[in-house]
């Protein structure tokens, strides 16, 4: 695949040079603007090839939905309805902070701006990951953190310091916010 990536781009490359080479000599020959033309056709065509050959090189965990793990990707902002907000792409990470971004303190999952945003501590829990899955832990935070497991419905009050294996399908409860592992 890498040899057929590295021709296709080479192809946009030469292609792209050719039609800014023809297109600098079209006050003298008309044919030089069709020139231009085709040969920037060509450029889109192979650049097009060459950029899905290198997003398609994405690595792939042993647990993605692709290997029939049901990996989390993404966790998402429920409002009071159970509608999505917004949402946070983990794929790639290893681990995640979530709470409040206060002046100087960033985190990753940032519900500054969430309804119960003052039930939230700065860093309220961590979601890590590890051994081919995610574990969500409590930072000993104020008002916890409860996990509602999609497999029984039930709900589970963490211990601080304490890691819980998450699923997809998961409800994350910070405070009274809620976020779907997905």
């Amino acid at each position: 695949m890498d040899k057929k990536k590295n021709i296709d781009l080479a192809i946009a490359v030469l292609s792209g040079l050719i039609a800014l080479i023809a297109l600098g000599g079209t006050e003298d020959t008309p044919g030089g603007l069709y020139i231009s033309i085709f040969a920037g056709s060509i450029f889109i065509a192979f650049l097009a090839l060459y950029l899905k050959a290198a997003a398609q090189e994405r690595p792939v965990r042993e647990n993605t939905p692709l290997t029939g793990g049901g990996a989390i990707t993404e966790l998402v902002l429920l409002n009071e309805e159970e509608k999505p907000i917004a949402a946070w792409d983990i794929f790639d990470k290893t681990a995640l902070v979530i709470g409040k971004d206060i002046r100087e303190n960033h985190v990753d999952i940032n519900l500054n701006e969430s309804v119960y945003a003052s039930m939230i501590d700065i860093e309220h829990a961590v979601v890590n990951y590890a051994g081919s899955h995610w574990y969500i832990e409590d930072l000993g935070s104020k008002n916890g953190i409860v996990l509602q497991k999609k497999a029984d419905g039930r709900k589970y009050k963490l211990a601080a310091d304490q890691p819980c294996k998450l699923e997809q399908g998961d409800v994350i409860i910070v405070g009274l916010t809620k976020l779907l592992a997905r």
